[in-house]
């Protein structure tokens, strides 16, 4: 993978202001192990094989939320395909750039179908962006119509309002996803709000909707993935693997 288009926290900021003062669209996504799995179905991993995958195991459990939500089930050959799509369609893509195998993995499913994105950062620190650029973060929201999708969307929409909304007047709107099979019916939704920037979290259906916001609707869509419950919960959402492998200190130098 290059590295020469590697963005830090300012600069993909920086980016997606850019984006907005412009009216120009931007996606912006994340292709976490969940989201390289559903792409190497058939085209890395044979049916036999990723069907016997921990990830296609936690997937086909059909959580409804926390850790173990996917949002999606194993075979899934159309989530595939519009994922390839819509990554391929991105302007900008994060992944694990730091940790193996994880980072391995996906290059080589970047490398299958020909991925080569124009920008490209480490996924994890949207964990800690609105902490270590907070400046940039308020500057996100000031005067702009914001958008929220996800799971968590109407808790993150309630907390906007009470933290931000007052010193960096923005106005909220909030569209709950659980399952891919809602994918439909929310751009529908999308299709009908007015808004500037879309903030989404929802794993592989994120990276989905945000390139139909940018493509199809021309507006600035960011994924931010476990950055949403780091947003309402005002603290940085960690687990083992950012903690031992990745460093905390680490993500918010970068």
């Amino acid at each position: 993978m290059l590295t020469q288009n590697t963005l830090n926290s300012a600069q993909l900021m920086d980016r997606i202001l850019t984006a907005l003062d412009n009216q120009a669209p931007l996606s912006v996504v994340s292709v976490g192990q969940t989201e390289a799995f559903v792409m190497a179905q058939y085209t890395i991993y044979p049916e036999e094989e990723f069907m016997r995958h921990r990830e296609a195991y936690n997937a086909n459990r059909g959580k409804r939320s926390g850790f173990f939500h996917r949002g999606i089930r194993f075979p899934n050959l159309a989530a595939r395909d519009e994922t390839v799509e819509a990554v391929k369609r991105s302007h900008i893509i994060g992944y694990n750039t730091v940790v193996e195998p994880a980072k391995s993995f996906t290059e080589r499913v970047f490398a299958a179908y020909g991925i080569e994105p124009e920008g490209i950062f480490e996924a994890n620190i949207r964990r800690v962006m609105m902490f270590s650029q907070k400046e940039r973060f308020e500057q996100l929201l000031k005067n702009r119509r914001v958008l929220l999708v996800s799971s968590l969307a109407q808790e993150a929409k309630a907390v906007l309002e009470s933290r931000y909304t007052k010193a960096r007047p923005c106005s909220v709107e909030a569209i709950s996803i659980y399952e891919y099979e809602e994918i439909p019916s929310v751009k529908e939704e999308l299709a009908k709000i007015d808004f500037d920037l879309c903030f989404l979290a929802a794993g592989v259906n994120a990276v989905i909707l945000a390139s139909f916001i940018a493509w199809q609707l021309g507006k600035v869509a960011c994924d931010i993935g476990w950055g949403m419950q780091s947003l309402i919960t005002g603290k940085i959402v960690t687990d083992s693997w950012v903690v031992n492998h990745i460093g905390i200190d680490n993500l918010f130098k970068m």
